[in-house]
């Protein structure tokens, strides 16, 4: 269970180096949900002793975005790259919310990218703006949920949410990942997934699990330490050409998530 807590910032509002984005927005430090495989904490070191822990609510973030945005040319907003924008919070503080309603007014693109069917609340902003919702689905299973995932939603009901928005006309896309060796790599899991984005007309970002020191910590409290080092040394090139085979023959999009 995470602890929650006002923080003081600085900016809300970052330039990006990922594809695609021109900037970042990332209301919170931290994240609630405490998925095993989450390398943000090794990004602040020392910050996160203990993950999920603490989560920073930034103080003021809709002042200061509404002061940063005016001095900015208009790009598209990833929301969010470090932590999840509708994590459990936001259904209580809306600050996700304020910001699209700011976001669409400067008529600045979004790139949301979530777990949680939380997002459904604000379609009736995304329906009047440039917008797209990205859903993480590492598995359709509950139990890799449960072993890896411990604070974030169910898949089904990401499931649902995703066909929701394509629903109401908003381009959606899945990030399937990180793909875990031997716990959500296999082929019914991949048909699954890539079922869905035909389904919904989504794309489909795939992406390997980035064993970054804590990730490792975190991973040998889950699964015997044998199993990391093999994943380590997993060769990720024959999976990655199943997934893009399989997303051919349904005539789903796909590419490397970076």
């Amino acid at each position: 269970m995470a602890i929650y807590a006002y923080a003081k910032c600085k900016s809300v509002l970052s330039r990006s180096r990922l594809p695609g984005l021109e900037y970042t927005f990332n209301p919170y430090v931290g994240c609630g949900h405490g998925c095993l495989y989450c390398y943000v904490p090794d990004l602040f070191r020392g910050r996160f002793p203990k993950w999920p822990g603490r989560v920073e609510v930034k103080e003021g973030a809709l002042e200061k975005l509404i002061s940063e945005i005016e001095r900015l040319e208009p790009g598209v907003v990833g929301i969010s790259t470090s932590t999840d924008p509708y994590q459990p919070v936001e259904a209580d503080l809306k600050i996700v919310r304020g910001a699209l309603r700011i976001f669409r007014e400067a008529e600045f693109p979004v790139s949301i990218q979530t777990k949680s069917p939380l997002v459904l609340r604000d379609l009736d902003i995304l329906r009047g703006m440039d917008a797209e919702v990205g859903f993480t689905i590492t598995s359709p299973r509950s139990e890799f949920r449960e072993k890896f995932e411990p604070g974030a939603p169910d898949p089904s009901s990401r499931l649902l949410a995703l066909e929701g928005l394509s629903k109401a006309g908003i381009r959606t896309w899945i990030f399937y990942g990180p793909i875990i060796p031997g716990f959500n790599d296999a082929e019914e899991e991949i048909r699954a997934i890539v079922g869905v984005a035909a389904r919904t007309h989504s794309k489909v970002l795939y992406d390997r699990i980035n064993l970054k020191p804590l990730v490792r910590l975190r991973l040998k409290g889950a699964i015997p330490e044998e199993r990391v080092r093999e994943i380590s040394l997993f060769y990720f090139g024959g999976l990655y050409r199943k997934i893009e085979k399989c997303c051919r023959e349904q005539g789903v999009p796909c590419s490397p998530a970076f």
